[in-house]
């Protein structure tokens, strides 16, 4: 490693025993607009940029003390910086873990306690922004509830930063041995960091802006700009210009995260472009915000406090807001806001004063070794983490269990339709009908379980795919009858009760299906250009096999009528937008020769109906169900349009099975003893098991009266 040259002076901030009071008062900007973004969103749209501001002091605060380091002894001690790092974050971070999973256990169904328990493992082990990304791409998890250890995701990407930096700075050094100074090394590092991260943000943030809001790539030039800050030789401040000159592009700075809270909200492709305006402001803030306005602000008594305790209110805050509103049974409103605001000061101030500081103060921790420091934390990191995967062991036997169960009514369902006299288990229920079908002994029976409801699901990977493919249902030659079934994953949710018909009838069923898309010509609304264009080349595809295939017996649609709309043209109406987007593409899909069947969407339930139900004990009641209203709050165009395609001169058909989900007032979550939904808006493939008949007799008679 090379030392400092003769004279060569160092990073631009102080000494690291001197307060930085501007970078305290930043500190307390940044938590601050995350903590009332996240309590009241409304009123503060663009504080989620609070985490960008912690990236680049980060960046700036660790980069000047490695290159302090370098210049001073020529080396990095790794095990040194880390031991350094660990004393700081683990103790917080893992009482904020430990503490939060009992309340978790205490508190929240265990319909949550899965996804919970993966988070809780991928925060401990500092992967938690992996485990969101992979989430984020994943269409039928994409819909996930906010997590109590959610927020670990930034801790997570700083981490990575942490044990990234040193060791691309030792291996540089390395190969540019004395050739360049540690300054220059950094510099160098640092700047291409910033050009290559920053490019792949912006392309990431267009193509696939789930993965890049949570990537350490997309976020790496944050931290390597604050980096960069701290490599910066600003020469000493002798004249009253020069002291305004900084005070002007501190101010700016400022200006610039000011700005950035009104202009950029949820809406705002993030990071991306839109992250430079923060970001930028935040590294002149850090770069010459000392010795100004901003360090007197910093030091005042409740600012350089809250600044004090800012990494311990990040902690505390979000498992408050995630939570609270599970146990109290309705979102927050101003005054739960305002007490969870309290009491998170309140919890951060005593962790920060009597646990955090004290532990890291300590004589015994001052006295243990890096090796020793490191081990620690590696010891207790795998204690917290194998808590958490008992907790999944624990969740994992009740799916097994619920699973079983589930299969043995799916063939108690199988068995009931060869006998004499309906069944009443799921839809045979008849809630809809003048006689509905009542069995007492299914009144305290809710399968699947709540616990393993998001895996009852009969879709698979051959008949779903991003890119247009089909799978074979039933007979493969010598059907009788050739359905073919496009649609999205409101399609796709009846998979098990297409192929259970196939199955009987000896027919074909050509099944495709896809995330958030479905067969219309309108454009859809979209998370991303690339997903955008991935759709609108789906339906071309699933346009084109129609037309290859106009020798079937029928087109069958069915589509969510709320998820991903149409993108509405200047001045149309989204009833009639969507009804012509659907009726274009069967005119140019099935044209006059081939009937095309439309399934109306199953009702909306109310967003928690799997956690509802996961609350109850004893007899199924009305808690968890839906009002009629709301349940058909956005209107179905499908009826619409196969009015407009028929007056066209096509033949469709519809099939409505509202009246097996639905009363004349409600639609329950639980009916004939079966869960209707997996998530907020898919229902169950039991469910789908149970509606099998019904549809069945829909496909028959709507094909006898096409003539088919």
């Amino acid at each position: 490693m090379n030392t400092a040259t003769p004279g060569e002076r160092g990073p631009a901030h102080q000494a690291p025993d001197t307060t930085r009071w501007d970078i305290q008062g930043l500190r307390a900007f940044a938590v601050l607009s995350v903590v009332v973004y996240h309590l009241w969103p409304h009123a503060l749209r663009g504080g989620f940029v609070g985490v960008d501001v912690f990236f680049v002091i980060s960046g700036f605060l660790i980069t000047g003390h490695l290159v302090r380091e370098q210049l001073a002894t020529g080396a990095i001690r790794l095990g040194r910086f880390w031991s350094r790092r660990a004393k700081r974050l683990l103790p917080g971070a893992f009482l904020t873990i430990l503490v939060t999973g009992a309340a978790v256990l205490v508190a929240v169904p265990n319909t949550l306690w899965g996804q919970y328990g993966r988070e809780l493992i991928a925060s401990t082990v500092y992967l938690q922004n992996w485990e969101l990304a992979a989430s984020a791409v994943d269409y039928l998890a994409s819909t996930n509830d906010p997590s109590p250890f959610q927020h670990f995701w930034s801790l997570s990407v700083e981490e990575q930063f942490y044990i990234a930096l040193p060791l691309a700075l030792i291996g540089l050094g390395f190969l540019v041995r004395r050739r360049r100074s540690p300054l220059t090394t950094a510099r160098l590092l640092l700047g291409v960091v910033v050009v290559l991260s920053l490019a792949w943000s912006i392309v990431q943030t267009s193509t696939n802006p789930g993965v890049a809001y949570f990537s350490t790539g997309t976020r790496a030039w944050e931290f390597a700009l604050g980096g960069l800050a701290a490599t910066v030789r600003l020469p000493e401040v002798r004249t009253d210009v020069a002291r305004r000159v900084r005070l002007v592009l501190a101010s700016t700075g400022a200006a610039a995260l000011v700005l950035s809270l009104v202009v950029i909200g949820p809406g705002t492709p993030f990071p991306g472009v839109a992250a430079l305006l923060p970001v930028a402001g935040a590294t002149l803030m850090v770069l010459f915000g000392g010795s100004t306005v901003f360090a007197s602000l910093g030091a005042l008594a409740p600012i350089a406090f809250t600044g004090r305790i800012s990494y311990s209110l990040y902690l505390w805050h979000w498992p408050l807001v995630v939570i609270l509103p599970i146990a109290l049974g309705h979102p927050l409103d101003w005054a739960t806001s305002t007490a969870v605001l309290l009491v998170s000061f309140g919890l951060a101030a005593v962790t920060t004063v009597w646990f955090e500081e004290p532990v890291r103060f300590s004589t015994w921790m001052h006295d243990l070794r890096p090796r020793g420091t490191v081990a620690l934390g590696v010891i207790c990191t795998f204690t917290v983490a194998t808590l958490g995967a008992a907790t999944l062991t624990v969740v994992h036997v009740q799916e097994v269990h619920a699973e079983r169960a589930t299969q043995q009514l799916t063939k108690q369902l199988t068995t009931q339709r060869a006998k004499d006299g309906p069944s009443c288990i799921g839809a045979a229920a008849l809630i809809g009908t003048a006689h509905p079908c009542i069995d007492p002994n299914l009144a305290d029976v809710r399968i699947p379980a709540p616990a393993s409801a998001a895996r009852d699901d009969a879709n698979r990977g051959e008949c779903w795919n991003e890119v247009f493919t089909t799978c074979v249902l039933g007979k493969a030659t010598g059907w009788s009858k050739h359905l073919v079934v496009i649609g999205d994953s409101h399609s796709n949710a009846l998979l098990g009760a297409y192929e259970r018909i196939a199955d009987d009838n000896g027919w074909r069923i050509d099944l495709a299906g896809t995330g958030g898309c479905y067969l219309t010509t309108a454009r859809q609304s979209s998370v991303s250009t690339d997903s955008m264009r991935k759709c609108d080349e789906w339906k071309h595809q699933a346009i084109d096999y129609v037309r290859a295939h106009r020798d079937a017996d029928a087109l069958v649609v069915t589509h969510s009528a709320t998820q991903r709309p149409v993108d509405l043209p200047a001045g149309a109406a989204r009833d009639a937008a969507t009804r012509d987007g659907l009726v274009d593409a069967w005119e140019q899909a099935a044209g006059d020769d081939l009937p095309v069947i439309a399934i109306r969407d199953n009702p909306v339930p109310r967003p928690d109906v799997v956690e509802c139900v996961g609350k109850m004990s004893g007899p199924t009641n009305t808690s968890c169900d839906q009002p009629r209203s709301e349940a058909f709050r956005q209107t179905d165009s499908t009826d619409d349009a196969v009015r407009a395609f028929t007056a066209a001169g096509g033949h469709a058909a519809e099939i409505d099975l509202t009246d097996h989900y639905c009363t004349a007032t409600t639609c329950p979550a639980v009916i004939g003893g079966v869960m209707v939904y997996r998530d907020k808006s898919h229902v169950t493939a039991t469910w789908a098991t149970s509606l099998e008949p019904y549809l069945e007799r829909g496909l028959q008679e709507q094909l006898e009266a096409l003539g088919r």
